[in-house]
């Protein structure tokens, strides 16, 4: 009877020990929970129960030698890629969150302004995604006195302005342009116009280019083009600037091109006044006749055998008469002086220098 009284005990006692190692442990694998039932003491004992293997990029907590006790849970997320590309560059990181927010964070970026191509609530699939993201850019905003800085991932120059609070007048004038994607170090200029732009017409006044010509003497000048002037339309308006009101030009067009005018001016030495008389009777002769049988009357006449002037003078028989350069370079009264001057130096002997034409001198 004792034998057997304390068999039951035993029993008893041994089906209790059982009832108490019986452990509900709610188990969740990315985000979805169960109750798993075990008489395990660990997180591996309740994964076991579970059938459910942890993967190289897996994450459990606790972790897997953790004892655990009545009710206690246990977090298992499975490991999933992320492709982040941000501003044109990519990189892949694996992780085990289940939205795009929270992985931002594993990876830290969590904290930075980025503008993304989903939104941060939007899951990550165990299959894995990819983010397109831009980093915010650093403006600056200038309005008349004010000055602002800010970190933007806006789209648009007029976003940034609304994102900041600035709101723009009928006529105010924004550069860059307001549908502009802002880059990073943009300074954006606010120009508040407090009329209504108005435009007019003035005159461009045109140039006069001055050309030197050996062809006049100095002093003198010749018109070769007359200048004209051009016209431009100019936009003007009342802003504020340094917090006074000031007219503005806004914007300028030429409508009509100025034409620029061109004057030759001289830089021929004036001849000297040669009196052309020497004296004696070569002064009595007529020298315009012998210079239009030899030369037709022309002082820069050349005659390619070497003959120069209005009584074709050699150049050597002109330096023997006192001239220099070539006679034809000469003025007309230069020449007869010297052609006066070699008539006295042969002593009349017109025949030796004018063999054809000297005859004409007694006209």
């Amino acid at each position: 009877m004792l034998i057997a009284a304390i068999t039951a005990v035993v029993v008893l006692l041994g089906g209790g020990t059982a009832f108490a190692m019986d452990k509900r442990i709610t188990l969740t694998i990315d985000g979805e929970s169960q109750t798993v039932h075990t008489f395990g003491a660990t997180v591996q004992d309740v994964l076991d129960a579970a059938e459910v293997s942890l993967g190289e990029r897996d994450a459990v907590a606790p972790a897997p030698g953790t004892e655990l006790g009545q009710g206690a849970d246990v977090l298992v997320r499975r490991g999933r890629q992320l492709t982040l590309t941000v501003d044109g560059e990519s990189s892949t990181h694996w992780v085990t969150a289940l939205t795009v927010g929270e992985a931002l964070d594993q990876v830290g970026m969590g904290g930075e302004a980025l503008s993304l191509s989903v939104e941060r609530s939007t899951e990550v699939p165990f299959s894995g995604l990819e983010v397109e993201a831009r980093s915010a850019r650093h403006v600056v905003i200038l309005r008349d006195r004010v000055r602002l800085e800010a970190d933007t991932n806006a789209g648009t120059v007029e976003e940034v302005l609304d994102d900041n609070g600035i709101e723009l007048g009928e006529h105010d004038v924004v550069e860059p342009a307001l549908d502009e994607e802002p880059t990073d170090g943009m300074v954006i200029d606010v120009l508040q116009l407090l009329s209504e732009p108005e435009t007019e017409e003035v005159p461009i006044e045109a140039e006069v280019e001055e050309r030197e010509t050996d062809e006049l003497e100095k002093g003198e000048e010749r018109v070769v083009q007359e200048p004209e002037d051009g016209v431009k339309e100019i936009t003007v308006a009342t802003v504020m600037r340094n917090g006074e009101e000031t007219e503005y030009v806004l914007e300028e067009e030429v409508v009509k091109e100025p034409v620029k005018g061109i004057t030759e001016v001289g830089t021929k030495e004036p001849e000297a006044d040669v009196d052309p008389d020497v004296g004696g009777e070569a002064d009595s002769l007529n020298w315009a006749a012998l210079a239009e049988c030899e030369s037709g009357g022309d002082p820069t006449a050349v005659n390619p055998a070497g003959y120069y002037g209005l009584y074709q003078f050699s150049e050597a028989t002109w330096a023997s008469a006192g001239g220099s350069g070539l006679p034809s370079e000469a003025g007309a009264d230069e020449q007869t002086m010297r052609a006066k001057t070699l008539y006295n130096m042969v002593n009349g002997n017109w025949q030796s220098q004018w063999p054809n034409c000297g005859v004409h001198l007694f006209d």
